[in-house]
């Protein structure tokens, strides 16, 4: 192996201990919505949501279902507190005793 590709493959495992894997990337980006992330935590996840579009996708995501939570807090509380009519409560067990045959 020449030095040319030790430097490489030292960059590339130095890379992969600094950026998290994908499901650490998507609970760093929850938590950054409660509290601030730590500072070593940061350029981590920062180069990992630069090259995975599929993470950086999730956080836009939960940023905006965040954001229309907040702007609409009367709708969601009334969508929690409404019960099932008895008849579709019905309906449910019937279908949910048909799939269990």
């Amino acid at each position: 192996m020449n030095l040319l590709n030790k430097v490489k493959d030292g960059m590339i495992t130095g890379l992969r201990m600094l950026m998290p894997s994908c499901r650490e990337a998507l609970r760093l980006q929850s938590d950054a919505l409660e509290r601030p992330l730590p500072p070593t935590r940061r350029p981590g996840l920062w180069l990992h949501l630069l090259l995975c579009k599929w993470c950086r996708f999730y956080g836009q995501q939960i940023r905006f279902l965040r954001h229309a939570a907040h702007e609409h807090p009367d709708e969601y509380t009334q969508a929690t507190s409404q019960k099932l009519s008895p008849e579709a409560r019905e309906r449910i067990r019937q279908k949910l005793r048909a799939g269990q045959k």
